[in-house]
């Protein structure tokens, strides 16, 4: 199947059916990939305005880790969850961004082997069903304990937070969230509000 998928690249590899391992092997053609069920999918490109919202949030955590937290705060990194079902395909999201508390960090080498705390994914109008749905599905199934959905257009924000293992929609003020994940953290939303406004 690997050759199969080699001979293609020049046209991508959205539509491959791949194992995880396959799709890690798959060399950079410049696009961004993710793993359904074992099927490759091409996700939109980001816009400036998905960009900044992004690294804005993870500027925020990332400070905060370096403070003291000793978490890892990972930008655009392939995490892996279990499949649906027994025997089941594959799936490989890339979450804009992801934190693994302390403990977790000595499991990550080249591969992140466990699953995230916190995942954060900004959404587009092409990913929104995507996001909203099936991404947090799997998430809530695969125990990440919060999940943000930050919505640039629609100038939204979701937390959600894994209560008797189903996602809760959690409280949040007009200028911060409290993560309970993320020891001691506080997201400031003012500064992510003003780049929902920076582009047109």
């Amino acid at each position: 199947m690997m050759r199969w998928a080699f001979r293609y690249h020049r046209s991508g590899y959205g539509g491959l059916r791949l194992t995880a391992d396959e799709f890690f092997a798959l060399p950079n053609d410049g696009h961004r990939y993710e793993l359904l069920d074992g099927v490759v999918i091409m996700s939109p490109s980001p816009t400036p305005r998905h960009q900044t919202v992004a690294l804005e949030i993870a500027a925020q955590l990332y400070l905060h880790t370096r403070a003291g937290d000793r978490g890892v705060v990972l930008t655009e990194t392939d995490v892996r969850l279990p499949p649906r079902t027994a025997g089941g395909q594959d799936i490989v999201y890339r979450p804009e961004i992801c934190y693994l508390n302390s403990a977790k960090v000595a499991q990550i080498d080249s591969r992140i082997r466990t699953i995230p705390d916190l995942v954060v994914e900004v959404i587009s109008p092409e990913s929104r069903n995507y996001d909203t749905f099936t991404k947090r599905a799997d998430y809530e199934r695969s125990g990440v304990s919060e999940y943000w959905i930050i919505d640039p257009v629609d100038r939204a924000f979701t937390f959600l937070r894994l209560i008797g293992g189903r996602y809760v929609e959690a409280p949040y003020s007009e200028v911060e969230y409290a993560s309970e994940v993320v020891s001691g953290f506080k997201l400031s939303l003012p500064p992510i509000r003003a780049v929902f406004t920076m582009f047109r």
